[in-house]
């Protein structure tokens, strides 16, 4: 146990100031620089898309206006993607987190093509709430508030109300009290009413600003995907999935599973290692050792990949961009604590978590300037 938890302290330690202090700040302000960079180009360039112009016109606000509103909002994402993978394994977790977000190709979809944060709607703002409720669920005194942003998001964009259940067993699973089932249920209780409040208030607001037809015409859009239209075999929508990145299909089907190997080891790791103060039966004790950020984010990509998979629709980024933005990122950041772990195993699985490192670093520079010469091709 005391090495299991000397292993984990080496994953999560911070070092102190030394040279990689400053490639760390050096790579994060080359990483928000590009974003910065990426932003303005699709804020000035980036034609009006067909969803972008019903959404206009349903809020009724200039495309300018619109799309600098969503600047904040890209920054929230950003920095509770950092604040999450640093607590996972570190700032350079925090930092992969954040160009996680750069690897999806926002313009996979052919008929609804997203140009950037600028032109996603709603779906972006929703992304940046939910990441911020992951991150703000893991303090006890903050999740109300974490509530109230993730109800927020399903007003901006109704698939995020899938989050709300994953949230909730997170909560139960992770509470403070664990072996009093009242105060798991309380918890989990005291959330749902939190987001409650901001995800009927905001259709209450949306009602009287768009009036009974906007309003309409606005649920309407959300809700398409669930009228009856022609079902994807799993085959095409497996193909709709690997060919949303900034990589072939085959390279992205590879790198995906390292990624997941990866990933799979770091979560592991959080069962693995004991925590002081368990209490319990033994297996709620094993699975209270992972943050409930962590369980919300999870659970939110396995019910909105059901969803998705019982939906039948040809687009897979507009539907599903605030879980690809807010959760799929993340992986990376559990990646890198596997890999980091690995380095501590003995020579072989050193070696193998140095190729995987070297690997993913080449990977994600690619895609990065991919990403950086794409953002001026319209």
């Amino acid at each position: 146990m005391t090495r299991r938890r000397a292993a984990d302290v080496f994953v999560t330690a911070e070092r102190r100031t030394t040279p990689i202090d400053v490639l760390f700040v050096v790579s994060v302000s080359l990483l928000l620089a590009i974003h910065l960079v990426i932003f303005v180009a699709v804020a000035v360039l980036a034609p009006v898309t067909a969803a972008e112009a019903r959404g206009l016109e349903l809020v009724r606000l200039p495309v300018e206006v619109a799309r600098a509103l969503v600047l904040p909002f890209h920054a929230l994402l950003l920095g509770s993607l950092f604040v999450l993978g640093r607590r996972a394994a570190g700032r350079w977790a925090g930092f992969g987190a954040m160009l996680g977000v750069l690897a999806l190709d926002l313009r996979s979809d052919v008929v609804e093509p997203v140009y950037g944060p600028p032109t996603a709607e709603g779906g972006w703002i929703a992304a940046s709430l939910l990441a911020a409720g992951f991150a703000l669920v893991a303090l006890p005194r903050r999740r109300v508030l974490a509530g109230v942003l993730v109800g927020a998001a399903s007003g901006f964009f109704a698939v995020a109300a899938l989050a709300l259940p994953a949230f909730l067993i997170g909560i139960a699973l992770t509470s403070p009290t664990p072996g009093d089932r009242l105060a798991r249920g309380k918890a989990a209780a005291t959330f749902a009413a939190a987001w409650a409040v901001p995800a009927v208030g905001m259709q209450i607001i949306w009602l009287a600003m768009l009036g009974p037809d906007g309003w309409a015409a606005r649920a309407a859009e959300f809700t398409a995907e669930f009228r009856p239209h022609a079902m994807l075999t799993w085959l095409a929508q497996t193909q709709l999935l690997f060919a949303s990145w900034h990589f072939p299909g085959l390279v992205t089907f590879s790198l995906a599973m390292f990624l997941f190997a990866a990933a799979i080891t770091g979560v592991v790791r959080y069962f693995a290692i004991p925590q002081h103060g368990e209490h319990g039966p033994a297996v709620l004790r094993v699975l209270q050792r992972l943050p409930p950020g962590l369980w919300a984010a999870g659970l939110t990509m396995i019910f909105c990949s059901i969803w998705w998979g019982c939906s039948g629709s040809t687009l897979f980024v507009l539907p599903n961009l605030p879980i690809l933005a807010a959760c799929v990122p993340l992986i990376t950041a559990l990646a890198y604590r596997g890999a980091k772990w690995l380095l501590t195993v003995n020579r072989f699985w050193a070696l193998v978590a140095v190729v995987y490192l070297t690997g993913l670093i080449l990977a994600r520079t690619t895609q990065l300037l991919i990403t950086l010469v794409q953002a001026f091709h319209y």
